[in-house]
């Protein structure tokens, strides 16, 4: 299986130049929105969505790989709160101060499409005290800012999954 399959970003860069790229990116956005939603109804939040644990095999199906940080909604005793696990450049603001539900992913995956549009990620500090200070204290960027050609209603999308207040995101990776 695993000869199958390829990286979000690496599948994605075959499609730039058909045309196909922002339908691209908003039909990986639904599978790992659905498959989230999966888990989260099975009690199990990821918490360490990003691109290079999202992997495309060759008829498009996306699948999410390494839960080695998955944590099941119920179980409080599996990290200590204040841990900060996962990747910090993907990890929501609640998620850095040790709290985390269904709304850290969604945060996380409209963080990965953030970058899967732009190019870059939404916070690009290279200095982790940095990182952390940009996830606590901004929104990222509109994606729009820096391509303009991004569809407006991608980017509403985007920029609804990655407010920096929970409560203002969508609430479940359904919604998204």
């Amino acid at each position: 299986v695993e000869k199958h399959l390829v990286s979000a970003t690496e599948r994605l860069s075959s499609l730039l130049e058909t045309g196909n790229y922002w339908n691209a990116v908003a039909e990986i956005g639904i599978q790992v929105a659905r498959a989230l939603e999966y888990a989260h109804g099975h009690g199990v939040w990821h918490r360490d969505i990003k691109p290079s644990n999202l992997l495309i095999d060759r008829s498009g199906t996306v699948w999410i790989v390494d839960f080695g940080l998955a944590r099941l909604a119920e179980d409080n005793e599996l990290t200590m709160t204040g841990d900060i696990l996962g990747t910090l450049r993907y990890m929501s603001p609640e998620q850095i101060v040790g709290q985390f539900d269904q709304r850290s992913d969604v945060y996380s995956l409209g963080l990965t499409l953030y970058e899967l549009l732009t190019f870059r990620p939404a916070h690009d500090a290279s200095i982790r005290s940095r990182i952390m200070q940009q996830i606590s204290e901004a929104n990222p960027m509109s994606p729009r800012q820096i391509n303009p050609a991004i569809p407006k209603d991608l980017e509403t999308i985007i920029l609804k999954a990655t407010t920096h207040n929970a409560g203002d995101r969508y609430q479940s990776a359904s919604d998204l």
